[in-house]
């Protein structure tokens, strides 16, 4: 097996290791991963003892046990979400190893057969689409209901659409103006940028001055207080991402005051499959949010240029197989 293995951005090393395999587990040719410029920031510096990222990969099934019941050479998505016990999950790419590498070994029940129609560009988002479903799955809200989306990265641009999808009213808010024009291209018909608006004037004019039932925050550069000031009294504010994000300070007065609700979902557990049906129905759109393609032996040079310029791609895939 070979493994980019990243210590920090001045150790980034290609290694060579056996890998066996474990019954119950299936070993898998990895034939694509993906990589965001939250996985270089966080890999770039300290970062504990995980040095292998990626969190998202397309494979093909290389050995498993007799009754696996999936053919060697299988296209499959792989979730990277690995229930330790029933309380604690956790996600390759950050919390252990990640698929920067040309085989991996992960339990059965982490891989799935995809429909042909699914391009691999879409695949390697699926990940991302379960997080959300299971954000969305986390609360009670009712048809019509104005939810308020803090940050319009991959995640914010999925939990628009999919709020969309449950028939709500997503408000999606972000200084990026490319991605607010994505959105609006998509349908997300309310948009809005705070460098040119008063936010939260601005939401009370949409929502008829109910502000929003509840708030899905999913940023790095806008503060968390914000999602809390937009949501009515008793509301609700889901923190979704994963945990390799920045941490953010808290007004815990606020939450005092207007007797919030916050939750948090940092895994999709239970939702990958629904993720890959999403996808096979085109309820998800991700046109325009691959920005490049890299192979393999290229990942050094990807990793320094997204570390030097993290703006410009919302993610890249890096090929070990062309497919």
């Amino acid at each position: 097996m070979k493994a980019w293995n990243v210590e920090n951005i001045d150790s980034i090393e290609l290694k060579e290791s056996t890998l066996d395999r474990k019954p119950g587990e299936v070993k898998l040719k990895v034939a694509r991963f993906a990589m965001s410029a939250g996985d270089v920031t966080y890999f770039a510096g300290e970062h504990g003892d995980v040095t292998i990222p990626g969190h998202s990969a397309v494979g093909f099934v290389s050995e498993a046990d007799k009754d696996f019941g999936m053919p060697m050479g299988t296209k499959v998505a792989v979730s990277p979400f690995i229930e330790v016990d029933d309380e604690t999950v956790e996600v390759m790419g950050i919390d252990r190893d990640g698929f920067a590498k040309d085989f991996v070994c992960v339990p059965a029940d982490n891989v799935f057969e995809v429909p042909e129609n699914i391009a691999d560009e879409k695949l390697v988002f699926a990940d991302y689409i379960a997080i959300a479903n299971k954000a969305f799955n986390t609360i009670k809200f009712n048809k019509g209901e104005h939810v308020a989306i803090i940050g319009a990265g991959t995640l914010g641009l999925i939990l628009a659409q999919l709020a969309l999808y449950y028939q709500t009213i997503p408000i999606l808010i972000d200084y990026d103006v490319d991605r607010l024009e994505t959105a609006a291209h998509w349908g997300i018909y309310y948009t809005v940028n705070p460098t040119y608006d008063n936010l939260d004037q601005k939401i009370q004019e949409l929502t008829g001055g109910r502000m929003c039932e509840f708030a899905f925050y999913a940023s790095t550069n806008i503060p968390f207080n914000t999602a809390m000031r937009l949501v009515k009294n008793s509301g609700e504010v889901i923190m979704a991402g994963y945990t390799n994000k920045a941490a953010s300070q808290v007004d815990m007065r606020m939450v005092l005051k207007k007797q919030l609700k916050i939750t948090g979902v940092s895994n999709g557990k239970g939702s990958f499959s629904t993720a890959i049906n999403m996808l096979a129905n085109d309820v998800i759109k991700i046109d325009g949010l691959v920005g490049k393609h890299y192979k393999f032996e290229e990942f050094e040079e990807m990793f320094r240029h997204i570390y030097e310029y993290p703006l410009q791609y919302n993610k890249v895939i890096i090929d070990i197989q062309r497919l």
